[in-house]
């Protein structure tokens, strides 16, 4: 699988991206990496889980594998300064994770619970369908959005109109691309991704308030994991849905 997303992350950078860009907080680039993003983001539902029906830790591989590959790609085209990323505003990136992911993990264990898999397959899905898909989700639905924004800005934030212009555009950018990933599912499609686009609005706080994506990210884990955790065969947070072994 390794060798496969370098294949596929030199692909992106070959054909997509043939030299470092030249200015690469410019809109123009930031806006057509999120172009490609949010293709890539519908496309791989839609053939894996609703086309093929792939075993759902099948599709999850695939699905990790092409959103890496895009977000690898994005970084070094675009030479992304991952470094400053985490280590700005940490300290009030990290609270926030705290707080929203105390509410987020509540409202998980308030709803009804279904049965879970036993065993090593249960770790396993914690680890697979919990902590990692959490992860790659936040990456690609709250934390892209918010540093194409971020960029675009030029990272000048003194202001309040600059910090509401890097809120708007981001939330805006966070419910297209929920809604765009979201819809490659047959589920979404029949019932609507109000759901889901309020659940990553909510997990995205922590970086839309902070501009650091540790505290989304975490969130997204947190709430993945409690999901497979108390139930498992939920329609909603672990597309696509499955039932317990």
């Amino acid at each position: 699988m390794e060798a496969t997303g370098t294949h596929i992350s030199r692909t992106f950078r070959t054909h997509l991206a043939p030299h470092r860009e030249a200015h690469p907080e410019s809109w123009t680039t930031q806006l057509r990496w999120l172009g490609i993003a949010a293709a890539v983001a519908f496309a791989v539902p839609l053939l894996g889980s609703s086309v093929l029906s792939l075993q759902h830790d099948v599709y999850l591989g695939l699905y990790f594998v092409a959103i890496g590959a895009v977000l690898w790609a994005y970084a070094t085209a675009t030479r992304l300064d991952v470094r400053t990323l985490l280590a700005r505003n940490w300290k009030l990136g990290v609270v926030l994770g705290v707080v929203f992911g105390v509410l987020l993990v509540r409202n998980v264990f308030s709803e009804n619970s279904t049965p879970h898999p036993s065993g090593a397959y249960y770790w396993f899905e914690l680890i697979w369908r919990g902590g990692i898909y959490g992860a790659v989700d936040a990456l690609l639905l709250t934390v892209l959005p918010c540093v194409a924004v971020y960029r675009i800005l030029g990272g000048r934030l003194g202001s309040w109109k600059r910090r509401l212009e890097y809120f708007g555009g981001s939330l805006a950018l966070i419910m297209a691309f929920t809604a765009v990933y979201h819809l490659g599912y047959t589920q979404y499609r029949q019932d609507g991704v109000r759901a889901p686009e309020t659940g990553n609005v909510i997990i995205s706080g922590p970086m839309l308030l902070s501009t650091n994506p540790i505290g989304s990210i975490a969130d997204h884990m947190a709430m993945h994991i409690s999901a497979v955790q108390h139930e498992y065969n939920t329609e909603v947070r672990l597309p696509p849905p499955t039932k317990a072994r």
